[in-house]
Order: structure tokens, then C-alpha cells, then sequence
């Protein structure tokens, strides 16, 4: 990321903090920016579009499982 990125997400971070009544000590916040950094990251990877087939509740079937009368 950029130095103009890095800002960007300090200030979104800030904002945030603000919003939740949240105060970050000045020493940890190199680290909590790092880390904002690398959550947002790896939401983007989870929100992707994903079919039916990609489902665990469409892969398995318990019909072998359940009791037939």
C-alpha cells in the first residue's frame, strides 16, 4: 500500500474508533492499523459470490443417515 493509502485507512480507523466511543493509545496504533489492514483484507476474500453447489449443507445428504418406516 501507499503512504496516501495508509492514510486514507488511518482515517477510516479513526473514524471508526470515534464512532464507537473507542480511544486507541498512541503507542499500539501502528499495530492496530496493521491490523485494520489486513482484516479488511481478508473480509474481501470471504465476501465473494458463491452457487448452491459451494454450500456444505448441499454437499452432504442424510438420506443414507435417516431412518426409512
Amino acid at each position: 500500500m501507499s503512504t496516501q493509502d495508509d492514510a486514507a485507512l488511518e482515517r477510516e480507523l479513526d473514524m471508526l474508533m470515534v464512532k464507537a466511543g473507542a480511544q486507541v493509545p498512541p503507542d499500539r496504533k501502528a499495530g492496530i492499523v496493521a491490523g485494520y489492514r489486513d482484516l479488511k483484507r481478508m473480509t474481501a476474500l470471504l465476501r465473494q459470490p458463491r452457487t448452491a453447489a459451494d454450500e456444505t449443507s448441499n454437499i452432504f445428504s442424510l438420506k443414507s443417515y435417516a431412518r426409512s418406516e
